[in-house]
């Protein structure tokens, strides 16, 4: 309901998803406020430029590439903060509502069940130790 620093958002990021082990990254600064955001599940690098027509503070998405992050932050120093989760993590919280609509169109013609099978591949992340972050 109140703009937040972007630090404080990735962090609101990253307690409402699944945990992974790439947890959750941001590209801009930290103390940016954050009042309006875009979110893509899944690999939404290519509608970035929608996050930035659209005037966002922050678009949140997954598996953002090197160098469409580097260029994006380097294009204007108001462009939308991004903020980078696991693709499984982006779109599994959803399943639980699209089981709510398959359910609310066939009603009992159809049985739903989410899948609590965790898809991301990724199992292991190590950082330097004593890194500091800002």
């Amino acid at each position: 309901p109140e703009a937040e620093p972007l630090r404080v958002f990735v962090q609101r990021v990253a307690d409402a998803l699944p945990e992974t082990e790439q947890g959750v990254r941001a590209a801009g600064d930290p103390d940016r406020l954050i009042r309006t955001v875009a979110v893509c599940g899944g690999a939404g690098d290519s509608l970035l430029s929608n996050a930035v027509a659209e005037r966002v503070d922050a678009y949140v998405t997954a598996d953002l590439r090197h160098h469409v992050t580097g260029e994006h932050v380097d294009s204007a120093p108001d462009a939308p903060a991004l903020v980078d989760v696991s693709h499984w993590a982006s779109e599994w919280p959803w399943c639980e509502q699209a089981a709510g609509i398959v359910h609310a169109a066939f009603g009992s013609n159809v049985e739903t069940h989410i899948s609590t099978r965790r898809t991301d591949p990724w199992t292991l992340r190590a950082a330097k130790t004593g890194r500091i972050t800002p």
